[in-house]
């Protein structure tokens, strides 16, 4: 006799199983329903793809709110949750390319997201702001770089500085340095106090300082500022 576990998990992914009368989608599809939702800003049907638990600690309104205080940036993720979301294999909690969660859950014999999946720029926590750095960078979002520098950094830098800075004569190799950060995104972060560093290949270190509870980018490599230039 079957588990309830495996009879649930034969009911979401070979969804024609004998006793399942109401077979689950995967969470990829929910993912991507959700994604065209917020894609084309129809946040109400988005907001029906949430849990009802979601539901009632997010009012429809905060959950708009949320979504409308990001200007163009939800699109841009529900995008990438619509393009990703053939890869998500059924589980409970989805990450997309640069780290975003998404948490889903099995309700009703149908799969639903389960907390919030767009955060504007955080600096909450130090993959956080590791996040929003290579994200800002990736869409050219230099005002966004611009808040990551620390503060004794950032006298008389704008963000014009920062876009010549990284796509002017050292462009190639920022790209190579960016896309080594990218991957970098979900390794062990160590913390103490106002400082993490994290390690990654070949042989390199992210800084980050903590100032007034916002996680900053002291240094995306140990030869290479975040402005581009040398310490």
């Amino acid at each position: 006799m079957k588990t309830a576990a495996a009879l649930l998990l034969s009911c979401a992914v070979g969804g024609a199983l004998a006793g399942c009368a109401h077979p689950a989608e995967g969470p990829g599809a929910t993912v991507a329903a959700f994604g065209s939702a917020v894609t084309r800003g129809d946040l109400a049907a988005a907001y029906g793809l949430t849990s009802a638990a979601f539901q009632r600690r997010t009012p429809f309104e905060a959950f708009v709110a949320g979504f409308k205080a990001g200007g163009g940036e939800p699109e841009a993720l529900g995008r990438r949750m619509v393009a990703e979301a053939p890869r998500i294999a059924p589980r409970v909690e989805v990450e997309l390319s640069l780290g975003e969660r998404v948490p889903i859950v099995l309700e009703d014999a149908g799969w639903r997201i389960d907390g919030p999946v767009y955060q504007a720029w955080g600096q909450g926590t130090p993959r956080d702001a590791l996040r929003t750095f290579v994200r800002a960078l990736d869409e050219r979002r230099y005002d966004i770089v611009l808040r990551l520098v620390p503060d004794r950094y950032r006298a008389g830098l704008s963000a014009d500085q920062l876009r010549a800075a990284w796509e002017g004569d050292e462009k190639k190799e920022n790209a190579a340095l960016l896309a080594q950060l990218r991957a970098a995104l979900t390794a062990p972060i160590v913390e103490a106090g106002d400082e993490a560093h994290l390690p990654y290949p070949p042989g390199r270190e992210v800084r980050l300082v903590r100032e007034a509870g916002q996680w900053k980018v002291e240094d995306p490599d140990q030869n290479h500022a975040v402005t581009g230039g040398e310490h």
